[in-house]
């Protein structure tokens, strides 16, 4: 028999995915473009996610992102370390987040840069002003 997997972090960010009135990923492109597209969205949504104080119950997102329990409500600061963690994974280190870390290869790959990543971040600070 067997066991379910345990759910892992930006499961539930990921799983927003098929409620959207379109379909994110669509079946028919290339497995690697499908890649692509999931980890810009996951990326995407995390970020939307913090700035609507939209993350999953248990401050799981704001830990792995390096943020105290005691201050996982605050989107400011939680913004800021989604965007510190988006500066390792563009410095050549490791990400904190599952989901800023299903970049690297789509970043490798594309050969992005960080800067639409940081104004999508940027946008979402600016609205919680």
């Amino acid at each position: 028999m067997r066991r379910a997997a345990a759910p892992r972090a930006g499961d539930g960010t990921l799983d927003k995915a098929a409620d959207e009135n379109f379909p994110v990923a669509p079946f028919f492109l290339p497995r690697a473009w499908r890649e692509d597209l999931m980890a810009v969205y996951g990326f995407a949504r995390l970020v939307d996610d913090i700035g609507d104080g939209d993350l999953a119950p248990g401050g799981e997102d704001a830990r792995l992102l390096g943020v105290a329990p005691a201050d996982a409500d605050d989107r400011l600061l939680t913004l800021d370390a989604l965007e510190a963690d988006l500066g390792r994974l563009f410095g050549g280190g490791r990400a904190g987040h599952p989901l800023v870390a299903a970049l690297a290869p789509t970043v490798r790959r594309a050969g992005l840069t960080p800067e639409p990543f940081l104004a999508l971040v940027a946008a979402n600070r600016q609205d919680q002003q």
